[in-house]
């Protein structure tokens, strides 16, 4: 039975992600420096897969077989967390079942829950991304979804919703099994979603947390985080890094994930089959100081606070004014600024869900680094607005400006007047004749009778 619905789950996400497909392919792709500049010389890493991507701009600073597939092991629980936080209150309870507390792998990583035990929402996000708890990710996935069968499809099917195409869930832990995949970049798409949500980036970054007396356990439960960079588990605390998880399976090796943010830059880093939790660390933060130490973020929407687009012969300054519709970010090397970029307009057809009108990209050589999307800006009514093409006026024009003056409405309404006042005109000689021949009559029909009595 549960290979069936297995069967139906996958079935069911192959065909709504087959259907969204498309769309996804057609948006506008993370940006690789290196195909467009000469980048700083990269330190070398012990891990064989990873990626360093700046958070804002999308910007990928970094990557070493970054698309091929690799095993998360539970820096999994990164989507399920996500996913948490699009589909739970912080304050629902969650009620853990048999299968939950029962059905765990051998080897699973816990804290020890029962079946029936209450938590919240928000204390299980800590036992699950602090502790790394397989029963807490399991307990969410039933919470949400039903089954955990269902809640691995909708992983997978939120994963393609990002862009992040190579990668296939069948569990939410991320114990390891040869169809549960993903690679550095789809991890980081997933990491970047994920830090859009506050509460997320502090249960991430937490190093030591209580949960406090359930309906089952009378003591609290003492949580201790083991990434080594947000924590001294490695005697490698990085002063910069903000929120991360850490995943071991024998078959995945060590894998972390981490976001960390120095002045302007938000990166995030991504290193996976690692020869031990040390050398994970290690190769995130050498990738970290490679990052904060050659790049620098700038914002694209303050160039485009408001635009008269004179250089593009579709938009006229006099016609059409734009102003950045959402924030844009650039990430460049520290010798490349704003002025080193060339920038092309182009129409959207005003057919995308925010109704943005056009898009400036901006180009690095040939390389796109950026791209803000535009719609129209009020314009000031002091603005007079003048025809793009010239247009002489006929001689019949000529002649009804200078001989009639007004404008046509006014004198559609003096004609209008003009008729209903010779339509009333009208109406009061037929009244008035009516009124006549009737006193004629009268007046005959008195003679008559005068007539009559002689």
């Amino acid at each position: 039975m549960r290979k069936r619905l297995r069967l139906l789950t996958g079935l069911l996400a192959f065909l709504l992600w087959a259907g969204t497909l498309f769309s996804y392919a057609q948006a506008a792709p993370l940006i690789s420096l290196e195909e467009a500049i000469e980048l700083p010389e990269p330190p070398r890493i012990q891990s064989d897969y990873a990626i360093l991507m700046e958070m804002k701009s999308g910007t990928i600073l970094y990557e070493k077989n970054a698309r091929e597939r690799a095993y998360p092991a539970s820096t999994t629980k990164v989507m399920t967390a996500l996913l948490t936080m699009e589909h739970c209150q912080l304050d629902e309870s969650l009620t853990f079942s048999y299968r939950a507390t029962h059905e765990l792998p051998a080897g699973s990583s816990h804290i020890a829950r029962t079946e029936n035990e209450v938590m919240t929402i928000e204390e299980c996000l800590y036992g699950m991304m602090v502790a790394s708890a397989n029963e807490v990710a399991q307990g969410l996935a039933e919470h949400i979804s039903g089954s955990f069968e269902s809640f691995a499809s909708l992983m997978t099917l939120r994963a393609y919703e990002l862009g992040a195409i190579n990668t296939n869930f069948v569990n939410a832990h991320g114990f390891h099994d040869p169809n549960h995949y993903t690679c550095p970049y789809d991890l980081a798409l997933i990491m970047r979603e994920a830090m859009k949500h506050d509460v997320l980036k502090t249960i991430m970054g937490t190093e030591k947390y209580q949960i406090p007396p359930t309906n089952k356990h009378h003591e609290i439960t003492y949580l201790q985080m083991k990434h080594p960079l947000l924590s001294n588990v490695e005697s490698m605390k990085y002063p910069y890094a903000v929120a991360g998880k850490t995943g071991y399976t024998e078959e995945a090796m060590n894998t972390l994930v981490t976001y960390a943010k120095q002045g302007g830059l938000d990166l995030i880093c991504v290193v996976m089959h690692a020869p031990g939790s040390k050398a994970t660390g290690e190769d995130s933060v050498a990738l970290f100081n490679y990052g904060f130490q050659n790049f620098h973020c700038m914002s694209l929407s303050g160039a485009e606070s408001v635009i008269q687009n004179q250089e593009d012969n579709f938009l006229s300054g006099d016609l059409l004014r734009l102003s950045y519709a959402s924030d844009a970010w650039c990430t460049l090397p520290n010798n490349a600024g704003l002025g080193d970029l060339k920038s092309q307009v182009i129409l959207m057809g005003g057919k995308e869900k925010d109704a943005t009108l056009a898009a400036r990209i901006y180009y690095l050589g040939d390389q796109e680094v950026g791209r803000c999307l535009l719609s129209a800006a009020p314009i000031p009514e002091i603005i007079s607005l003048k025809p793009a093409v010239r247009v002489e006026p006929s001689q019949k024009e000529i002649l009804r400006q200078v001989h009639l003056g007004l404008p046509l409405i006014y004198w559609i309404l003096i004609g209008g007047g003009v008729v209903l006042l010779l339509i009333l005109l009208m109406l009061f000689l037929l009244v008035r004749r009516l009124l006549k021949k009737r006193k004629l009559r009268q007046e005959q029909a008195k003679r008559a009778l005068s007539r009559i009595a002689e």
